[in-house]
């Protein structure tokens, strides 16, 4: 999926392996499609790929704040801390999905003049 594949790019940057598989969950289609979020072969939960109406910066936007969510939660659960998309190295954080003026952003909580493009995190 077009939307999808630039936090796919980060999550591979970090060294994590993710792919989305199709889920036959039978979920609510009033909420839009879903797929299962696979990351380094750990099913870590749905992604809700966003309506249909909306354009593609907006739906990877969407897709990198549930990613994140899921991925930091999955974590967690297995006792393991990463900060991932990490801010810069002196910050003990994870960056945040934001919009940007012309592309979807990861940005530092604490300092918004910190960001990268979603789909480019190093």
């Amino acid at each position: 999926m077009e939307a999808f594949e630039p936090v796919a790019r980060d999550l591979r940057a970090a060294g994590l392996d993710c792919q989305l598989a199709d889920d036959h969950s039978g979920s609510d289609p009033r909420l839009g499609a879903t797929a299962e979020l696979i990351v380094s072969g750990v099913k870590v939960g749905l992604l809700t790929l966003g309506a249909a109406i909306l354009d593609t910066d907006s739906r990877t936007l969407y897709l990198a704040a549930q990613t994140q969510r899921l991925v930091q939660a999955n974590l967690a659960i297995s006792g393991r801390v990463i900060e991932w998309p990490p801010c810069v190295p002196s910050h003990g954080h994870p960056m945040m999905a934001t919009r940007g003026r012309r592309t979807p952003l990861w940005t530092c909580p604490l300092d918004g003049s910190i960001s990268v493009a979603i789909g480019s995190h190093p």
